[in-house]
């Protein structure tokens, strides 16, 4: 998106002249600005319950959340600056866009006018920074993800040889007993042929298989609603695709597919799948999808308080009729 055709879409929403001269001489000094990741007017709650809206605010994925006001000294026409309720309801204002999680920059109405370089510099290092934090730690989990599927793999490998070990001294132990039923057999000339047997068979009887965990296949899924309790496990997850959202001008180029609940909340289960493995769901990513049910396969990591699977090959991924 552009920036006038922002400016155009945005039109009806701006509180003032001066949130109108921020939009069209700060925001186009920001170099990389994302103007499809940009609000105005943005509603929130304050801590209180209160509705409110913060003039202009950046939000992009990977929790990258700025809050820009553009204040005015004297909001009544005294002369005197705010009045001490309007002090109040400011310092609550601020209070609560803090601690629901965004970074707030505030601009007088003298330095948007006068000073709209310094601004945009202001915002411009503010968000460089918010990006690098998000880069980083998506690159931590990424990688603590990668670590994490070695050593299961490692530990598979290990188990298998474990097995094969086993199968083994199971052998030689059925044959030991063979043996030896062999020679009961010959010494007492066929009579005790048939308890023979019997010892045999009871030797090479294979062990019964176990009933099938829930969450070990899709044919016994958990519940998207259960993600949230196995983080660190692999499992086959079943829940409604409820949002679908292709981000290929983000880092990484991901598509996010929202299960149970959508974006903010937390408590969804988030898929994930990368722009390198967006070919593998070429097909899927096709349909319309939202309001679908899915069986999803895959270790089930936790992201900023959310569930959250990632997807690489089309096999994870299986609608439900």
């Amino acid at each position: 998106m552009t920036q006038d055709e922002w400016l155009k879409a945005n039109a009806a929403r701006f509180g003032s002249d001066y949130e109108r001269l921020f939009a069209s001489n700060v925001l186009s000094l920001v170099a990389g600005i994302r103007y499809e990741s940009l609000s105005a007017q943005y509603p929130f709650k304050d801590n209180d319950g209160k509705q409110r809206y913060c003039d202009l605010v950046i939000n992009e994925e990977g929790d990258v959340r700025i809050a820009i006001e553009i204040d005015g000294y004297d909001k009544s026409g005294t002369g005197t600056g705010m009045s001490h309720p309007e002090f109040i309801d400011w310092q609550r204002r601020q209070s609560a866009l803090t601690s629901q999680g965004w970074r707030v920059l505030r601009f007088a109405n003298r330095d948007v006018r006068d000073h709209p370089q310094r601004c945009a510099r202001d915002i411009s290092v503010l968000l460089d920074a918010e990006r690098k934090k998000a880069h980083d730690l998506l690159s931590s989990t990424r990688q603590s993800a990668s670590v994490q599927q070695l050593a299961q793999a490692q530990g598979s490998r290990i188990n298998g040889l474990n097995k094969e070990v086993s199968v083994m001294k199971y052998t030689i132990m059925s044959f030991t007993v063979l043996i030896g039923v062999l020679i009961v057999v010959f010494a007492f000339k066929g009579t005790e042929s048939v308890a023979g047997s019997a010892v045999v068979s009871q030797a090479v009887a294979a062990p019964a298989s176990p009933a099938t965990l829930q969450g070990a296949t899709c044919d016994n899924p958990l519940d998207w609603r259960q993600a949230a309790d196995h983080i660190g496990q692999s499992a086959a997850v079943l829940g409604p695709i409820m949002k679908v959202t292709y981000k290929p001008s983000s880092r990484g180029q991901p598509t996010w597919i929202d299960l149970g609940a959508s974006f903010p909340s937390k408590r969804r289960l988030g898929l994930v799948v990368w722009g390198e493995h967006r070919p593998a769901f070429a097909s899927l990513l096709a349909q319309p999808l939202e309001g679908r049910t899915v069986c999803v396969i895959g270790r089930i990591e936790q992201y900023k308080g959310v569930p959250r699977l990632e997807l690489q090959g089309a096999s994870q991924f299986q609608l439900v009729k």
